[in-house]
């Protein structure tokens, strides 16, 4: 039970990782979008999946773990279920668990604001895509493509 006690932190330390390294990668997905670098927006966008991918299955992980760590199944990851679990780890590890609650809580509340700004980011490019292929289709008959005009030039031959 204790070795199970002692991996919790190990989990949690490794979900507030991938949860910082996501809103790192949220962040530098800006300039992509504002550059509208359409390479660079589809790597942020592949990172950002494999990201929270891990954090979903750090989250499964954390979940069977604080199963098997209640006392009573029925129970959820409660603030008495951290407490039982402070008091199977040492002072050191206790202080750490508590060190990475609020650290994930802080990142969590970073990541909440970065969402929304992200989201308003995806809105305004969206908007931003429909005014110019509006535009476009506006403007579609009144410019042919270069290749399809035909000179009448063209016939003459040298010489005549």
């Amino acid at each position: 039970m204790r070795r199970e006690a002692e991996r919790y932190p190990e989990l949690l330390e490794r979900r507030l990782t991938t949860l910082r390294l996501l809103a790192l990668d949220l962040q530098e997905s800006r300039k992509a979008f504002a550059l509208m670098d359409l390479q660079d927006i589809q790597r942020h966008v592949a990172h950002q999946e494999d990201l929270c991918a891990q954090v979903r299955r750090l989250d499964s992980e954390l979940m069977a773990l604080s199963i098997r760590l209640a006392a009573d199944p029925s129970e959820n990851a409660s603030s008495t279920q951290l407490a039982m679990l402070t008091r199977e780890l040492d002072g050191a590890s206790a202080r750490q668990l508590e060190l990475l609650l609020s650290g994930l809580s802080a990142i969590q509340a970073d990541l909440r604001r970065l969402s929304r700004v992200h989201s308003e980011l995806l809105r305004r490019s969206h908007r931003s895509i429909s005014v110019l292929l509006n535009v476009l289709a506006q403007y579609s008959g009144t410019y042919q493509h270069p290749g399809d005009r035909s000179f009448p030039a063209a016939s003459l031959q040298v010489g005549e």
